[in-house]
């Protein structure tokens, strides 16, 4: 599992808007991707965008949340999966970008 948490966890309280701080993050090629951000209530709902389009639940992609902490889970990777995505809460944002690493093996 390729462990895509951020060194340190950008914290979400205020409530005025903040420019988004990218985390680099470098995924590996069919294993489990997970983007983590903390907001300042347990109750908050937040969005994630990827490349400008809202992420919706799918068979490969599904959203946790643990406490104060949302995640953003991919299963699988794919190379389709590279590119930014924003936690959105309100007014704040997280924003990251996906590099995906490793080659499908080839069968004969």
């Amino acid at each position: 599992m390729a462990s895509c948490l951020p060194p340190a966890r950008q914290y979400m309280k205020s409530r005025r808007a903040k420019e988004s701080v990218q985390k680099e993050v470098k995924a590996t090629l069919s294993q489990k991707a997970i983007l983590s951000c903390e907001v300042a209530d347990a109750k908050t709902e937040v969005k994630w965008v990827k490349d400008g389009k809202l992420l919706t639940t799918s068979k490969t992609i599904h959203v946790e949340s643990k406490g104060k902490t949302r995640q953003l889970v991919i299963n699988s990777v794919e190379k389709k999966d590279a590119g930014e995505y924003i936690c959105e809460a309100g007014a704040e944002k997280l924003a990251f970008r996906i590099q995906v690493a490793g080659r499908r093996k080839k069968y004969p």
